[in-house]
Order: structure tokens, then sequence, then C-alpha cells
């Protein structure tokens, strides 16, 4: 039964329609061979709710401005071109998924969590001085995807799904298994091939919770994994009852030996810092 729940699943996402951009023109001026700041300054400046993200990432911690960035022109500089283009996918993921949401109390929890793993990717990619930062961001905003997806085609199955985790107090991995014989990050891999989403995001999220399995180490899939696992014990789960890892435990398992052995240094006081700084971040943004 749970293999055709998965088939259907899997078929559901082929139906799918291409991702809307936030701003066609903005993307088509990005990816032209002679972009311009200016031109695409302008054209964010014409969509203000556009341009509002933009200001509020850019005046983000997570970004280190010294004071307040007010222009879009200065957003971009300091943001880079490479990063605006990833927020762009970013938003307009968010606003795909938020379109006619069901489930109102999840999805609130559940981007909440997402919104507060990117931040968290973003700083442990600054942290291991990983280039191109800005796939961090997508990936870390968009590595759960795969739960929506099962909640809108197949939602019925969905909340069993959440009543297994309940009853159980295992993680969506365990309880998506058992009722679908499939997880939220192989449904989501699925999606970002169907939408051709650049490969490395894609490798992110289809591996965020086994790293290791990834083969090209360098990619940096283990970020994406650090960061959900520390948004978590920062208390931002997508569910309430959800189970949450200690630090000092965490610090010590098989997992966090084969990060450190691969040439990034993780320890209990780093994980510390970037949960404090998980939880300081989310209290400001909901101000």
């Amino acid at each position: 039964m749970s293999h055709k729940k998965a088939e259907a699943l899997l078929g559901s996402i082929e139906s799918i329609p291409p991702l809307p951009e936030v701003s066609s023109a903005v993307m088509v001026e990005l990816n032209s061979d002679d972009v311009s700041i200016i031109n695409v300054t302008e054209l964010i400046e014409k969509d203000m709710a556009l341009a509002a993200q933009i200001l509020k990432v850019a005046n983000s911690p997570a970004y280190g401005a010294t004071k307040a960035i007010g222009s879009i022109h200065h957003a971009i500089i300091m943001l880079g071109l490479q990063e605006v283009r990833a927020l762009l996918l970013a938003f307009a993921v968010q606003k795909f998924f938020t379109i006619n949401e069901s489930n109102t109390k999840f999805r609130q929890r559940f981007w909440t969590h997402s919104r507060a793993c990117s931040y968290s990717a973003l700083t442990f990619a600054q942290h291991f001085k990983q280039d191109d930062s800005s796939t961090f961001f997508l990936s870390g905003l968009i590595h759960d995807i795969g739960k929506l997806i099962t909640d809108q085609f197949l939602h019925e199955e969905f909340q069993q799904i959440i009543t297994y985790i309940q009853k159980h107090n295992c993680s969506f991995n365990v309880a998506e298994q058992h009722i679908l014989g499939i997880t939220h990050s192989q449904i989501a891999g699925n999606l970002l091939q169907h939408w051709n989403f650049p490969k490395q995001v894609t490798t992110h999220i289809l591996h965020h919770h086994a790293p290791w399995k990834e083969s090209d180490f360098s990619s940096g899939t283990f970020i994406i994994f650090l960061a959900n696992i520390v948004t978590k014990m920062a208390g931002y789960t997508c569910l309430d009852q959800e189970p949450t890892l200690d630090i000092d435990k965490f610090s010590k398992l098989k997992a966090i030996q084969i990060i450190n052995q691969n040439g990034f240094e993780v320890d209990s006081t780093l994980l510390e810092k970037i949960r404090m700084q998980v939880t300081e971040f989310v209290g400001t943004e909901s101000q």
C-alpha cells in the first residue's frame, strides 16, 4: 500500500506547473551576459513586495551589515548578483506554497523553522568559509518542502504521519517511511529536478538528513544537515511534539566525527553559539 501511495505522490509532482518567477523581468536581466546592476535595481524597485524582501534579507544579522541598508542598489552591491538570483528563487518557492494554504498551524511553524534554518545555514556557510553562500540560504529555506507536497497532494496520509510522530515520538523520516515508503527529502529532490533547480541545491536537500551518503563532501550538504538540527535545538521544529537532540550528545555522534574527519571542525561550543544566534534571529524577525 505504501509503495502505491509513494508512486501516486511522485506522479503528482509531474503535474506541478513550472515554478512561477517572482519577477520574470528581473530574472531575465540577471541571466543575461551583460547584466546591469542599475537595470536590476530599477526592476526590483518597481515591485514593492520584492524590494521589501530584498532589504529585509540585506539587513539580516547573517550578513553583518554595520549600518542599516535603505536602498535596493546598496543591497544588491552588498549581497551580490548571485545572492539576489538565489533570493528570487527562494521567494518564488515560498510564494508558490503559501497560496491557498491549509493546515494553517502547521504551515506557520513550518515557515518559522524554514526561515530560521536558512539563517542557520548561511551562518554555518560563512563560518566554514564556503563559496556561494546564496546557495545555502536557498537550500536552508526550502529543505523541507517535501512535507508541504505531501500535505498538499496526500493530506489524509500527511495527517497520519503527524499522528504517528506524536504517538511514537519519532522523526518525520521514520513516520514517512512507515506511512508512505518514501521521505520528504526524496519527494523534494524529485520536485527540484522537475523544476530544473541548481544541482547543488537539489543535492543539499536530497541528503540533508544523511550528508555522508553524498559522494562529494565538499558540496556543503553537511551544512544544511547541521543547520536543520541546530534550528530544532533552538526550539523551532515543524511540530510541537517533534523530538530534538541535546547539543552535548549530538556533538559526540558519529555524524559529527565524519564531518570533522572531512576538515570541518564542529563541537558543542560552535553548535551552542549558532543555536543562540538562531534564537535571536527569530526573535528579531517576529518583532
